[in-house]
């Protein structure tokens, strides 16, 4: 099967995914996923290094399986997870799958002179204050316009208005421009109330 290589060794199986893991995807996964399941490993491990989306079919056969192995005291993991397909596990409530516990709080890239750092998760006092200096320091080493993808982001509290508050500022002094993109009602509405609304280029 081309979306989906199988490997297995002393230490566990590993499921090594490609492609475009949608609903149609999934009707041919299930079968070969629940026969490992059933071959009842001490490990599994689902890769999905070379995945480009993945679907809440497919998520739903992820979780299945998960649940049935931890039940027997199995391991289980998801590892090398591209920011898209993170942030689809976030916001499913699924993170605590990818290996390294929840995730990184952002990733970011730098295409077309554009720095776009995406955000996942709750963005409270606490989360804001853990990745404040490493946002603060990848803003003020680019010279192009930045942004906060914010479609992972189910609450802002107000310490992450003034973080984007602060990145606006870095990239108004680095000759660039600054705005939040797929932003969700709920965020939206925090930076509306807070007369911000200019900052949202893009809502979802």
């Amino acid at each position: 099967m081309e979306q989906l290589e199988i490997k297995r060794d002393g230490l566990g199986t590993q499921l090594v995914f490609s492609g475009r893991l949608d609903t149609v995807a999934a009707q041919s996964l299930r079968a070969p996923i629940r026969t490992e399941v059933e071959r009842n490993p001490a490990s599994l491990t689902c890769n999905f290094r070379d995945v480009n989306y993945i679907g809440s079919a497919v998520l739903r056969l992820i979780f299945e399986a998960a649940r049935e192995l931890q039940r027997r005291n199995a391991h289980f993991r998801v590892m090398e997870c591209a920011p898209e397909v993170r942030r689809v596990f976030a916001l499913t409530g699924m993170d605590h799958l990818v290996e390294g516990g929840v995730g990184p709080d952002f990733t970011h890239e730098v295409k077309d002179g554009i720095l776009r750092v995406f955000l996942t998760g709750r963005m409270d006092a606490v989360k804001v204050g853990g990745i404040r200096e490493a946002v603060r320091k990848l803003i003020q080493s680019h010279r192009g316009s930045v942004r906060f993808e914010a479609s992972a982001v189910p609450y802002a509290a107000s310490a992450f208005v003034h973080l984007c508050i602060d990145a606006s500022k870095a990239a108004k002094a680095n000759g660039a421009d600054f705005g939040l993109e797929k932003v969700g009602p709920e965020v939206a509405q925090v930076f509306r109330l807070s007369g911000l609304q200019s900052l949202l280029l893009s809502a979802q």
